[in-house]
């Protein structure tokens, strides 16, 4: 049994009710421990992963994760079976995808939009204070639950700090979704705690406008904005936004890394007291990443290394359009 089908029983006890999930790596099932009476979540790989010696790696990392993380809005890993195909096996909690909702409302009131990421910098605080970095936070990887908080759902790319570098069969190290992506990670970091707050700095600017801060027809073009662009600002169309609001958001989107808050409780306590936020943030230059790098390098080196930058984006461009 390689491929899970509704219907289909585990170890003569999770019975799988129906499919709630699918990602580029994993496919995921709301099913029944017969053996407890209780709801619970399978996480399969996606059948183009079996027999990659990663996928097993990859799900013995998300399991100790979960076994490590300690927080009410993070995923609660149970098992983890190496069987043919292997599976998470991870406590199930009731709500609606953030993605959902987003696609169906649009966006949130300011306030609301504020409480909801704050309870989620806490809980990606814990992670990072565990050594953990979740490196791939959008609203898809996310449930808003009946208590009012976003819990998140996976931690398929997740970083332990200290673990080895593993790289899916076919996937280069270049790891996260475009919309939501820090720049360090489009360069091909492997990214950590400042990503994570560069991308709720995403996910806070997509709830309060409706839609990401950079968007476009393709991932390269949506990539190459992170590098180079700004977004439209917030009190251009929402007038009677807080501009401390949106100084945190500038804040954590600044492209280079160390510019960002330190942590996650930092710009956590910032929205929780906007009367203690900077706002030299607000109006701050955020040069594009490359005009950075002029400061710091030959601009000869700058030069060719924007030639061949270009001829690879060219390159890229025409496989993914021919």
């Amino acid at each position: 049994m390689l491929v899970p089908e509704i219907g289909d029983i585990f170890e003569n006890r999770y019975k799988l009710l129906k499919q709630i999930g699918r990602g580029g790596f994993a496919c995921v099932f709301l099913a029944d421990d017969q053996l407890t009476g209780e709801k619970i979540v399978l996480k399969f790989p996606d059948v183009t992963q079996l027999g990659d010696p990663a996928t097993y790696e990859r799900f013995r990392r998300e399991s100790s994760i979960g076994k490590l993380l300690d927080h009410p809005d993070l995923p609660i890993a149970l098992a983890c079976s190496e069987g043919s195909p292997p599976y998470l096996v991870l406590k199930y909690v009731e709500g609606k995808n953030l993605a959902n909702i987003l696609n169906e409302n649009g966006s949130f009131p300011v306030e609301q939009a504020v409480t909801l990421v704050i309870s989620l910098l806490e809980a990606i605080h814990h992670c990072h204070e565990k050594g953990v970095f979740h490196r791939d936070l959008k609203p898809e990887n996310l449930l808003l639950a009946s208590d009012g908080h976003l819990k998140i759902l996976d931690f398929g790319i997740a970083l332990m700090e200290g673990g080895p570098r593993v790289t899916w069969r076919g996937f280069s190290g270049l790891m996260g979704t475009p919309e939501y992506m820090a720049p360090e990670q489009i360069r091909g970091e492997r990214g950590g705690a400042q990503s994570d707050i560069y991308s709720i700095g995403c996910l806070l600017y997509h709830l309060i406008a409706g839609s990401p801060p950079f968007t476009g027809d393709n991932p390269l073009s949506i990539m190459h904005q992170h590098l180079t662009s700004d977004p439209r600002e917030l009190c251009r169309f929402l007038p009677t936004i807080d501009p401390r609001i949106e100084t945190v958001i500038k804040r954590a989107l600044r492209r280079r890394k160390e510019e960002r808050y330190i942590s996650a409780l930092e710009m956590a306590n910032d929205l929780r007291n906007p009367d203690h936020v900077d706002l030299q943030w607000l109006k701050k230059p955020n040069p594009p990443l490359i005009a950075v790098m002029t400061n710091e390098r030959s601009p000869w080196l700058f030069i060719g290394g924007a030639i061949i930058v270009g001829i690879v984006l060219a390159l890229l461009s025409f496989l993914l359009f021919h």
